[in-house]
């Protein structure tokens, strides 16, 4: 069965001729041209894959990639014409495994979309409600543990939650705000700051029970991604 690819850009043009490539390669498209109909489409026919202009009428792509990442961990691409920094760091805090900068050849686009659907793959991920195993690394959500190659990070409940956040988003960046809020509550008193001191202990806490590839990376300004890279 092909991949399906959800193309959603405002632009006719581009959705015409992208949407011709990417047949080409291979993939099944449905194509929309705002963000209203990109939920409608998501809803009814449920692709592996959502390419999303992010400057369209009625809902932007940021709109739609927060809609998607409230309940789908799908991939998600933001494909735009705004390549400063500001506006690509906001793309990834929203959870877009991807942003493109216009122009693009479709060639190009394809080799971009190919490599996300190769990582989404193979992490492997076991997802169940009390239970997230991204070998090598396990999170039990009923004995508040996490394993890596069965040995035990000490970890404080708090490190434990951080560390579940990023694991439940492997690859992705999760922002500052977000990673507060899971951490401390709502009403916790957590800051950038703090993040960064209780991930260098996570970090230390990995290396020293385990030599697997397992990175917790910082993105300044935006939010922290957790990557194991496969053997």
């Amino acid at each position: 069965m092909s991949t399906r690819i959800l193309l959603a850009d405002d632009d006719q043009d581009f959705l015409e001729v992208t949407a011709y490539g990417l047949r080409r390669a291979g993939f099944a498209v449905d194509s929309v041209s705002n963000g209203a109909e990109a939920l409608e489409m998501l809803r009814t026919n449920e692709p592996d894959l959502a390419l999303i202009d992010v400057d369209m009428p009625k809902l932007s792509g940021v709109e739609v990639c927060e809609s998607i990442r409230a309940s789908s961990q799908m991939p998600v691409v933001l494909i735009s014409g705004k390549h400063h920094e500001k506006d690509i760091i906001r793309g990834f805090t929203v959870g877009a495994d991807d942003y493109v900068v216009k122009p693009v050849g479709v060639q190009h686009l394809v080799i971009r979309l190919q490599a996300i659907l190769r990582r989404t793959k193979s992490r492997g991920a076991d997802l169940s409600p009390q239970r997230l195993a991204i070998p090598p690394l396990l999170i039990d959500l009923d004995s508040f543990e996490a394993t890596i190659e069965g040995k035990a990070l000490q970890l404080t409940r708090l490190e434990f939650r951080l560390l579940h956040c990023l694991a439940a988003n492997i690859g992705r960046v999760v922002s500052n705000s977000r990673l507060i809020d899971f951490g401390w509550g709502l009403d916790g008193e957590g800051d950038a700051s703090l993040l960064k001191t209780h991930f260098s202990h996570i970090r230390r806490k990995i290396a020293d029970i385990s030599q697997a590839s397992i990175s917790i990376s910082a993105l300044p300004g935006a939010g922290y991604r957790l990557q194991i890279a496969s053997e």
